[in-house]
C-alpha cells in the first residue's frame, strides 16, 4: 500500500523571508514507520515543495494520506483532506501532529477518517497494520479518534516510552538539507530528546503534550542519532532541553568523547541558565550557538501573571550568562494586551540596555488547549484560526485601540529587526523587503480596525 505524508505551508505574512525553515521531523518519523511496515511512502513538504498538493496526490496516487500541522495550518490540513477525497473518495485520510493532540475535536470533518493524537509511533504502525488487515481492531490503538456509525469514537491516550521512538530515516533531509535553516545557520536538522515540559506556564501549549507527562530519551540513543546526521547544525526541539543538570553534563561529556562536531540551538528557561553559567559556557564550547529563551516579559508583575516563577532580574542574569559564554541569547517576548505606548518603548530600551541582539515579540495569544485559553475564550474577537500566529490580536487590547496597538507593535518589530541587521548576523535578510511586508501588514490591520 501507499501513503502520502503531508505538511502544509504556514499561512504567515513572514513566511517568504525564509528566516526559519525547519526539517519536517514528524513526517520523517512516519516515513520510518511506514518503511518498517512495508509501505511505499512519499513526503510532501508544503514549505518547500514546488508542486501543489493536488498535483502530488494525483501523481503519487496514495491509498492513505497522513497530514500534520500546527494550529494556523488547520484550514490547510482540512483543505488537503478535501482535495484528496475529491481526487479519489476511497483515499483514507489521517490528521495528526501537535495541533491534533489537544484540539482533535476541531478536526472532526466529513473528509477526515482518523485523527491520530498520540506521539507513539508503534501506535501509528498498528493503524497501518489495521488497514492491511493484520491488526484486529481499532479500540486498542492509543489516542486514535475515528468515525463509527456517523459518530466519533475516542480511544484513551496511553503513556508510552519515548525510547521506543525510532531513529528517523533522514533520507528526505539529507537530499534537501539546503532548504532548512535557522536565522544565519544553514543545513539545520531537528532532533527530539524529550517530550512535554516539567513546568506549568499557563500560556504554554507544549507542557500539555504527550499527555502532560515530561519524559526524556536515553542519551545513548540521542548520540546515536546525532552521529548519523550529515549536517552543520542541529536544533534540539525539546520545549526545555536545559532541565536536569546531570543529564546536560552527560550530554556535554558524550559529545566530547564521541568527537561530534556540530553547531547547536536549544530551548532553555532563564532561571536554569542564570543558575548554571559554567554549564552554559561548557555547552558553548562544544558548539551551542543560540539559546532560545522564553523571557516573555520585563516586569515581575507580567511574569507572575504567566506563572513563570521567575523574576525580571533573573531574566537579566540569564542574558549575561549566555553572553559571557560567547553564545547568543534569542529572547522570546510577549506583547501583552494591556500594553501601552510606553510599554513598547520600555521593551525596546530593555533590549538596548541588555545588549540583546536577537529578539522576537509575539502578540499575546491564548492557545486552545491551555488554561489561558479557558480564561479568555469568552473574550475572543475572532474565530479565524489562522490569526493564532502570534502576529494578530485575538483579544481586544485594554489601553489602546487595535489600530494603535498594531502601530506600536509594527514600530517595535521593525526597530528590533533593524537593530539585529546592524549588530548581529542578519546579512541573509532583506530588511527593505521586511519593511514593506510589515507596512502592508499594518495597513491591513488598520483597515480591519476601522
Amino acid at each position: 500500500m501507499k501513503i502520502l505524508l503531508m505538511r502544509p505551508p504556514a499561512p504567515n505574512i513572514l513566511k517568504h523571508l525564509q528566516i526559519l525553515n525547519s526539517e519536517p521531523l514528524e513526517l520523517e518519523y512516519l516515513h520510518t514507520i511506514a518503511g518498517q511496515c512495508g509501505w511505499e511512502d512519499n513526503i510532501y513538504d508544503g514549505f518547500n515543495s514546488k508542486d501543489s498538493a493536488r498535483q502530488r496526490i494525483k501523481t503519487f496516487q496514495p491509498d492513505v494520506v497522513a497530514i500534520t500541522g500546527y494550529i494556523t495550518q488547520e484550514k490547510l490540513m482540512l483543505k488537503y483532506a478535501k482535495i484528496a477525497k475529491e481526487i479519489n473518495s476511497e483515499i483514507i485520510i489521517i490528521i495528526g501532529g501537535v495541533h491534533a493532540q489537544l484540539n482533535y475535536e476541531r478536526l472532526y470533518n466529513p473528509h477526515v477518517d482518523y485523527v491520530f493524537r498520540s506521539e507513539d509511533m508503534d501506535a501509528f504502525g498498528d493503524l497501518l497494520n489495521y488497514f492491511e488487515g493484520s491488526q484486529p481492531d481499532l479500540n486498542s490503538i492509543s489516542g486514535l479518534c475515528y468515525r463509527y456509525n456517523d459518530t466519533w469514537q475516542e480511544n484513551k491516550l496511553l503513556p508510552f516510552d519515548i525510547n521506543n521512538l525510532p531513529i528517523p530515516d533522514r533520507t528526505f533531509f539529507h537530499q534537501n538539507k539546503s532548504w532548512f535553516r535557522y536565522l544565519d545557520l544553514v543545513e539545520v536538522a531537528s532532533i527530539k530528546t524529550a517530550i512535554s515540559c516539567p513546568h506549568n506556564c499557563i500560556f504554554c501549549y507544549c507542557t500539555r503534550l504527550g499527555g502532560g507527562r515530561y519524559s526524556v530519551r536515553d542519551l545513548d540513543r540521542v548520540m546515536e542519532e546525532l552521529e548519523g546526521l550529515d549536517c552543520e547544525t542541529v536544533l534540539i526541539v525539546d520545549d526545555v532541553f536545559l532541565h536536569s543538570e546531570g543529564r546536560v553534563w552527560k550530554f556535554i561529556e558524550e559529545v566530547k568523547r564521541r568527537n561530534i562536531r556540530k553547531k547547536y540551538l536549544c530551548y532553555g528557561r532563564a532561571d536554569y541558565i542564570a543558575a548554571h553559567p559554567e554549564q552554559i559556557k561548557a555547552l558553548a564550547e562544544i558548539g551551542f550557538v543560540y539559546f532560545l529563551v522564553g523571557l516573555e516579559a520585563i516586569t515581575d508583575r507580567e511574569l507572575e501573571n504567566y506563572n513563570k516563577q521567575i523574576s525580571a532580574d533573573v531574566n537579566i542574569e540569564c542574558v549575561k550568562a549566555v553572553h559571557a559564554a560567547g553564545a547568543r541569547c534569542f529572547a522570546l517576548m510577549i506583547a501583552p494586551i494591556d500594553a501601552t505606548k510606553q510599554y513598547f518603548a520600555d521593551l525596546y530600551r530593555w533590549v538596548l540596555d541588555n545588549e540583546v541582539k536577537y529578539v522576537t515579540v509575539s502578540v499575546f495569544t491564548p492557545i486552545p488547549g491551555t488554561p489561558l485559553y479557558e480564561e479568555y475564550k469568552g473574550k475572543l474577537i475572532t474565530d479565524d484560526i489562522e490569526k493564532w500566529d502570534f502576529l494578530h490580536l485575538v483579544v481586544e487590547p485594554t489601553h489602546m485601540s487595535k489600530r494603535e496597538f498594531y502601530l506600536e507593535y509594527y514600530k517595535l518589530t521593525y526597530r528590533l529587526f533593524k537593530l539585529a541587521k546592524k549588530t548581529a548576523n542578519y546579512d541573509f535578510m532583506d530588511l527593505e523587503y521586511f519593511k514593506n511586508v510589515m507596512l502592508e501588514y499594518f495597513r491591513q490591520k488598520a483597515r480591519e480596525s476601522r
